[in-house]
């Protein structure tokens, strides 16, 4: 910056370490809030744009279908791929802004046509009654089963997942895979069929997905051993506009529990849309706090309770990084089940019906 650097390519920001214009007011320590603000406004002053999201195809700039971009954040690079049909590797720090301001990247991986095929397929269990935890979920195992390679799902063709749900799917597969997209057939730009996400080869390996393995990879994400809900955890990715109407929905004329916190992060231009729309006002009104700026895998005390010791969130990316990130045990569960909580203060351990199989659904004893 220093040198005069500009970027030669327009540039957003992903989520820096807090919320650059209320941290002071979270009770941030200025010894770690003044360094993070500053690193964000060195960002600003080599020309980038004031986004500060780890969502950024949720912005008005979001790239389109074959379109070549450069993206670090793992859940955005895996969302652009897959879900926009865009072009992008898994850039690291310190690339990706050295490509801002050369406009140039190389010329390998995803950005070639014949390296987004597909090499593994997955085939799913017929399912019914499907809510939004069960994309998180399928990602967080799908990942599981891919290490780098690039899986087509197949069993979702008349399920009609949403943005939110490929979202949701995405930075669950990005977290327990280091593959940079996923094709699901019927459903993703290059997967009107598995043979065309495949490149009319033959998968490397097939698995066929069943209820068990989805009922044992949700308890891996429910680690909490006790039912108690401290704090709320939602917007990791950050919150779309959608998703904050629909839990704007759920928590209309509600009020959450007095000793279990409700926190949202989103982008500012998400929040400033969700204001516009009332979304914010009915939030609030029911307790829910918004952070914008900075996202749950940045944040720690004290915008996570010092005294919580359980959270409950939607997010399956959320789900398995917190216990290593802030040492507290987790619920996983639905957005509406993430409400119900909020406002009962405990998690009610139901299974969603899509993951009922009798006695085989029982939790495993904690030892």
């Amino acid at each position: 910056m220093e040198w005069g650097a500009r970027v030669k390519v327009p540039t957003t920001l992903n989520a820096i370490s807090v919320d650059k214009r209320r941290w002071r007011e979270q009770g941030i320590d200025a010894a770690f809030g003044e360094p993070a603000a500053a690193l964000g406004d060195a960002y600003l002053d080599m020309g980038a744009r004031v986004s500060f999201t780890c969502a950024p195809y949720l912005l008005d700039s979001a790239p389109r279908l074959g379109e070549q971009i450069v993206w670090a954040e793992s859940n955005a690079v895996v969302y652009a791929n897959s879900v926009l049909g865009a072009r992008t590797l898994k850039y690291p720090d310190y690339l990706d802004i050295c490509i801002a301001l050369t406009g140039r990247a190389p010329l390998s991986g995803c950005h070639l046509p014949d390296q987004r095929h597909a090499s593994l397929r997955i085939d799913l269990p017929a399912l019914d009654e499907l809510d939004d935890a069960f994309y998180p979920l399928l990602g967080y195992h799908v990942g599981l089963l891919c290490g780098s390679e690039i899986p087509v799902i197949c069993g979702l063709e008349h399920a009609q997942p949403d943005l939110d749900d490929l979202k949701a799917f995405g930075a669950a597969f990005a977290t327990t895979s280091a593959a940079p997209m996923f094709h699901i057939t019927g459903v993703t730009p290059e997967a009107p069929s598995a043979e065309r996400a495949l490149g009319g080869q033959a998968p490397t390996q097939v698995f066929q997905v069943s209820q068990m393995d989805l009922l044992e990879s949700w308890w891996e994400l429910n680690s909490a051993d006790e039912p108690e809900v401290d704090l709320v955890s939602l917007g990791n990715p950050h919150f779309s506009f959608s998703e904050c109407a629909r839990l704007a929905a759920l928590c209309a004329g509600r009020r959450k529990h007095p000793d279990t916190a409700l926190v949202i992060t989103c982008g500012r231009a998400i929040h400033e849309r969700a204001r516009e729309a009332g979304h914010v006002a009915t939030l609030e009104a029911f307790g829910a706090q918004f952070v914008t700026d900075t996202c749950w895998c940045m944040l720690g005390e004290p915008v996570i309770p010092p005294a919580a010791r359980t959270l409950m969130t939607n997010s399956g990316k959320y789900a398995h990084y917190a216990p290593g990130l802030v040492g507290r045990r987790v619920h996983f569960g639905s957005l509406a089940e993430c409400v119900d909580a909020a406002c009962s203060g405990r998690a009610s351990g139901r299974l969603p019906a899509w993951l009922q199989l009798g006695e085989a659904t029982e939790e495993p004893a904690h030892v």
